[in-house]
């Protein structure tokens, strides 16, 4: 294993402990971790279009807003269950993750989101840090989940 695919699954390894830990009963919130995982600007791509933002305030206010909705609906696990890396050059890569949601359901029904993000990774200040990300329909699943 290469030294930047060590760096791209340790940020993943973390990212996934965070996310799971905030969904947790009670949550344990690492909002520095999270910031800490992306560059200071980023670009999401979904099919609801393209933005892009600033690893800024307004974006830390926001996590714990999504860690709350996901709670919100159900939400128990988030865990990777595959990761690939795929490096473009000796800085850069791309992190195919394959993400498990765990819920249970209004009906008390117990269930699975799958879904697969592309993350876009830089090593190039060091430590990795995510500077964008592909990522399916998340309120359409939830819909077909009956989550929302």
């Amino acid at each position: 294993m290469t030294k930047l695919e060590t760096q791209v699954r340790a940020l993943f390894d973390a990212y996934a402990k965070r996310s799971d830990d905030a969904l947790q009963n009670p949550p344990k919130e690492d909002i520095d971790g999270v910031v800490s995982a992306f560059a200071p600007f980023f670009v999401e791509s979904s099919p609801r279009g393209v933005i892009g933002g600033a690893n800024d305030d307004r974006f830390r206010s926001m996590i714990p807003q999504g860690f709350a909705r996901y709670r919100q609906v159900g939400g128990k696990h988030m865990t990777v269950k595959g990761l690939k890396v795929i490096e473009l050059d000796h800085c850069h890569a791309v992190a195919d993750v394959d993400w498990d949601f765990a819920y249970t359901n209004k009906a008390g029904q117990s269930g699975h989101v799958t879904f697969t993000n592309f993350y876009f990774v830089t090593i190039a200040g060091g430590t990795p840090k995510v500077f964008g990300y592909v990522t399916p329909d998340e309120e359409q699943a939830m819909k077909d989940h009956g989550l929302v």
